[in-house]
């Protein structure tokens, strides 16, 4: 079953629901995650506990066993920039552990894994279509599991025509579209994890002027020109000493931006002033939970060292 939202994060929320987790169980999730990705446990108030990955974005499958307890319901899988994990081995460790296995796509839609979606191999996942083609709204869950539920209908998205009609003209320009930024604002701080804080959102259902987008996107040719630009930033990376996230890209993947590791924070800062400067978006992610940046641990020496090449353009 598909349900269509305004954000993944509301999907996400929704799909907690379908599972029928309780105020006492608790979900195991990446140390590695965007802020707003907690805001659904906060509204549920369901439990979390994070479990470590390495610099490859993939689990410390030895230390996340340990994590394991018997208020223990589900464990979150996600597809850093698109790049699938290895969902067979999430899978059996969720078999063997009698877990949900939860599928986080949000930064590659579109994407597939031995030819099928990602998204969908979850006992539920969640995609993110408006991150690849910048619409106002766009959230999906893919629900796989044969749990009763009762979906709620919510209304639209609220949307700007006059925004609608100006963002879809300039998502054929990328360079343009920063271009114009570099007139009407200052550069974006990029290095101060705290800079892109969002509250929370009331639940909605995508709008229709997203929903016909969706809809019309040649996905294959988005897939297509994607990878390109994700080959020729590895091949930047590389000749200028960065160290790619990734050995190789997976042939089918939908990439959201190249990712590469810095030696430094001031390297990362020059690469986003760079970025700035020459009309290229070079961002940071995630914005990291207040309780990520504080406590002790290799999170936000990762995040500080982690920068991101925008595959819409090079």
């Amino acid at each position: 079953m598909i349900k269509h939202f305004s954000h993944a994060r509301t999907a996400f929320k929704y799909g907690l629901k379908t599972l029928n987790i309780q105020k006492e169980d608790e979900i195991l999730i990446p140390d590695f995650n965007c802020d707003v990705m907690l805001h659904p446990f906060s509204q549920l108030k369901i439990k979390y506990n994070y479990y470590e990955i390495d610099n490859q974005l993939k689990p410390d499958w030895h230390k996340l066993e340990k994590l394991i307890t018997v208020k223990t319901k589900a464990v979150l899988m996600v597809h850093y920039f698109g790049q699938p994990q290895n969902i067979e081995k999430f899978r059996n460790f969720c078999n063997k552990h009698k877990l949900f296995l939860i599928e986080d796509n949000a930064h590659g839609h579109g994407g597939k894994f031995n030819d099928k979606i990602l998204g969908t191999f979850g006992d539920i996942g969640i995609s993110s279509p408006r991150k690849i083609i910048n619409t106002q709204s766009g959230g999906i869950l893919f629900n796989n599991t044969k749990i009763d539920f009762n979906f709620p209908q919510l209304p639209p998205y609220p949307i700007s025509n006059n925004m609608n009609i100006i963002r879809n003209y300039l998502n054929y320009f990328p360079n343009f579209k920063l271009f114009l930024k570099k007139i009407i604002r200052k550069r974006p701080l990029y290095e101060d994890p705290k800079a892109f804080r969002e509250l929370e959102i009331l639940d909605y259902s995508v709008d229709e002027k997203s929903q016909e987008l969706f809809n019309l996107t040649n996905w294959g040719k988005i897939i297509r020109d994607r990878q390109i630009c994700y080959y020729k930033w590895q091949d930047f990376a590389l000749s200028k000493g960065l160290k790619p996230v990734y050995d190789n890209l997976y042939p089918l993947a939908n990439p959201w931006c190249f990712p590469a590791y810095t030696k430094s924070k001031d390297e990362s800062a020059y690469w986003y002033k760079w970025g700035w400067k020459n009309n290229k978006l070079v961002f940071s992610w995630p914005t990291l939970p207040n309780e990520l940046i504080y406590r002790d641990s290799s999170t936000l020496d990762r995040w500080k060292k982690l920068i991101c090449f925008s595959t819409l353009s090079f």
